[in-house]
């Protein structure tokens, strides 16, 4: 049964990372068309504000809050209690957000230009709050809000094709992709009322929001540091070169990113069901791990096989000649899966399920200094290709370094001898000193 809901979760997630990857597909080399480099560049930058803002207002509640609601999931009122705390506190920071988006357009000339396209994007994070996923994928309820979203994107798909028409209609396109989330979480109200029915909501104390701001506090260092060396490099091209490099590397960014969100739904998946077998028993979550690494890592290798060749022919067929300077560009991201998935199974699904949530944290935060060193100068000398570079140098370091780390812990799931027994019988019994020694790792 457990397995059965378990691969529910993971094809109702994929369905939603299919649905945003055909999205990708069709709305991509369109909005480039009538967009124009320029104008796509732009929307590209706005839209990059508003993910960061995105990852600051999750403050890490998409990992804590699930793991959370999976233990505590038969306890209505403690379910409920839940809820209240870390809606309570995003709905903070999304104001605190924009409060600050209006501050710094004051004083950076960049974004005072750009402001009515900030807010017009904003939306998004608005939406984002209003749409709990971390509930749903904590209960591992997935299948309904799944459907919602897909339905969602598709009417962002009709309405980009129907309104954005040229150069002009920028403000359109930023609008509808930040809109389609907003109407996400306005549609799942009724789930989450029904989820948490028989739960008692209430004004959750200090004491409780401190409790929640804590458990998420290492993970939110993880996933914005993840975002500073990600997500946000459009961000910071757009603050360094002019929109028309924003445009090349957007195009590559978001075709490499459809590769990934193929990932996703994996790891979203799978994290709930490690976080509960690394309690019960932690040498099979290890093997668990192995299993799954290595059939990504040769998706990984296979990704840069077909993207190296297909890169030249993609370009130019989607986006046409005028976007030829994206290619470098994109030959470069292909090496990205292969980091990522690594970087992903060694620190999302191994180092936080066994409490390592402090060193993983370190080890993101040294790949924020390692982009910082990297990201200027590439970017000085090559543009939106310095970038991509930077991306991927960041990505190997993250993947490599949290191996190393978790080897010396005897909880890489490539090399830990702890996996021994559990290799040649699946369903041996807790090893009561590998769970001590995990312990004493944290």
């Amino acid at each position: 049964m457990a397995r059965r809901k378990l691969i529910e979760n993971v094809l109702s997630l994929g369905a939603v990372q299919l649905a945003s990857h055909l999205l990708a597909f069709l709305t991509l080399p369109y909005l480039a068309l009538r967009l124009g480099v320029d104008g796509l560049g732009r929307m590209a930058f706005a839209l990059s504000i508003a993910q960061i803002m995105v990852v600051l207002t999750d403050y890490g509640f998409n990992l804590s809050a699930p793991k959370e609601v999976s233990i505590h999931r038969d306890d209505p009122d403690r379910l409920a209690e839940i809820w209240c705390s870390v809606t309570l506190l995003r709905v903070l920071f999304v104001l605190a957000g924009l409060m600050s988006i209006m501050l710094a357009s004051l004083v950076v000339d960049r974004l005072s230009a750009e402001l009515d396209l900030l807010l017009l994007a904003y939306t998004l994070v608005v939406g984002n709050v209003l749409f709990p996923q971390w509930l749903f994928q904590g209960l591992e309820q997935l299948k309904l809000v799944s459907l919602i979203q897909v339905m969602c994107r598709m009417a962002v798909l009709a309405g980009i094709f129907a309104l954005v028409k040229g150069p002009g209609d920028t403000h359109w396109a930023v609008w509808l992709q930040s809109a389609g989330t907003l109407l996400g979480g306005l549609l799942v109200i009724p789930h989450t009322r029904r989820a948490l029915r028989s739960g008692r909501l209430r004004w959750p104390s200090q004491q409780t929001l401190m409790h929640h701001l804590h458990d998420g506090w290492h993970v939110f260092l993880s996933t914005a540091s993840i975002n500073l060396y990600t997500s946000s490099n459009a961000f910071f091209l757009g603050m360094l070169t002019t929109p028309v490099q924003v445009g090349y590397y957007h195009v590559a960014e978001k075709m490499i990113k459809a590769v990934l969100t193929l990932y996703g739904p994996v790891g979203n998946a799978v994290y709930p069901h490690i976080s509960r077998l690394v309690v019960d028993n932690p040498v099979a979550a290890l093997a668990f791990n192995r299993r799954l690494l290595i059939r990504l890592l040769l998706a990984g290798g296979l990704v840069i096989g077909v993207g190296q060749w297909l890169a030249p022919w993609c370009v130019d067929r989607l986006f046409g000649p005028a976007y030829a300077p994206a290619v470098p560009v994109l030959q470069a991201f292909v090496w990205m899966p292969l980091f990522s998935v690594v970087a992903h199974a060694m620190g999302i699904l191994t180092m936080i399920p066994f409490g390592l949530h402090a060193l993983f944290s370190k080890v993101l935060v040294a790949a924020v200094v390692v982009d910082f060193i990297v990201f200027i100068p590439l970017v000085h000398f090559q543009g939106a290709l310095g970038a991509a570079w930077a991306n991927v140098t960041v990505e190997c370091f993250v993947a490599m370094t949290a191996a190393v780390l978790l080897h010396r812990r005897q909880l890489n799931p490539l090399t830990s001898r702890l996996m021994g027994d559990a290799m040649s019988d699946a369903a041996a019994a807790p090893i009561s000193g590998t769970t001590s020694g995990t312990k004493r790792s944290s």
